[in-house]
């Protein structure tokens, strides 16, 4: 099977030619109130500057980052993909003799699986949760916090627990935390014994900034020291690294934003709650699980509301409307769906509750 991604409107608007409406982008689990990246003044010539200079790793990007996160055991890299794709490759290095498989969870984000097998890894799956069997006969396991898109959340009571149980057998615990920046109390970061623990951090999915690729890889100093070993040069662009510092230190716009995508994901949730689309997810999304999800997928296609259709095509993962308008049209979309699933001979009651600006 290939896996497919969310993002990719430019390929859809090519498949539909004939869509008149403005796209609705709801594809991704990105937030759609970025950090803003063009202000007046003063802070717009500091942004002239980086982008004309060539990218150095300015120790005051790594004390934003260690700020932000609360930890200064870490290393800024060029998104969390980096660190995804670059993993398996640092594990052989490391441990180049160890066969034992890795373990993956069943649904989440598949580069994960893509990159362990890209490096000969042998790949075992678990559902929600591991067992310790599992556990106790990998040399890692990858945990997707909260996962993406089942929006399966772990206590950190249980991680605990989880690394403990590997580092017991030189294995260790990987953390995607691309989805936490809300809910930081579920965090592993401010853990003392980083010994076998490894997290990804985001910087694109809380900020709206996918396309600056800047992340962090959080663990223990040999880590650090072999992933920055790896690191190619000028690999974080000069302007990408200042607006991450600013948003990193700006504190005030992350509370604002918090609270803007806890408001903004429970409305998706109950919208789709009230029209009966069953879901489950995070702030940053929901994914509804249904067997008529491609169906749904392409009605939607056809009013203009891209969204991610799940790879084995079980559920439709939503993410965020930014304005009233997109609210209403996929409202209205949803109910209008549910409509071509009617009877003939059945009257169709429900109303669209308001008319989508012209």
């Amino acid at each position: 099977m290939s896996f497919q991604h969310g993002g990719q409107l430019e390929k859809i608007k090519q498949d539909y030619p004939d869509q008149t409406l403005p796209w609705i982008d709801l594809s991704t689990g990105i937030n759609p109130f970025s950090y803003p990246v063009t202000p007046n003044g003063e802070s717009n010539c500091h942004y002239m500057m980086a982008s004309q200079s060539l990218p150095q790793h300015h120790d005051q990007l790594t004390k934003a980052a260690a700020s932000y996160y609360g930890t200064d055991k870490l290393l800024v890299t060029p998104g969390s993909m980096w660190g995804i794709q670059n993993l398996p490759l640092m594990r052989r290095l490391l441990f180049p003799n160890d066969a034992r498989p890795v373990l993956l969870p069943k649904q989440g984000f598949n580069e994960h699986k893509k990159a362990w097998l890209a490096w000969g890894f042998e790949i075992e799956f678990y559902e929600d949760q591991p067992t310790l069997t599992q556990l106790s006969s990998v040399q890692a396991c990858i945990v997707i916090n909260p996962n993406n898109p089942t929006g399966h959340l772990f206590d950190p009571s249980i991680l605990r627990d989880m690394h403990a149980t590997l580092i017991n057998d030189n294995a260790c615990l990987i953390i995607d935390e691309a989805f936490l920046d809300v809910t930081p109390e579920f965090s592993m970061v401010c853990e003392n014994d980083m010994q076998g623990l490894i997290i990804l951090k985001s910087f694109g999915k809380f900020f709206g900034l996918p396309g600056l690729r800047v992340g962090a890889l959080i663990a223990q100093s040999d880590i650090l020291e072999l992933a920055n070993k790896l690191l190619n040069p000028w690999s974080i662009p000069s302007l990408a690294q200042q607006v991450a510092i600013d948003a990193w230190t700006d504190k005030a716009w992350q509370k604002m934003c918090t609270k803007n995508i806890n408001a903004c994901g429970n409305k998706l949730k109950e919208l789709l709650l009230e029209l009966a689309y069953d879901s489950q997810g995070t702030d940053f999304f929901q994914t509804h699980y249904s067997d008529d999800a491609k169906a749904l997928y392409d009605f939607l296609l056809t009013k203009g509301i891209y969204t991610r259709l799940l790879d084995d095509e079980s559920g439709l993962r939503f993410g965020l409307p930014n304005s009233e308008n997109q609210w209403i049209r996929l409202e209205n979309a949803l109910l209008g769906f549910k409509h071509t699933k009617l009877p003939e001979s059945h009257t169709f009651d429900t109303h669209f509750k308001k008319a989508e600006p012209a």
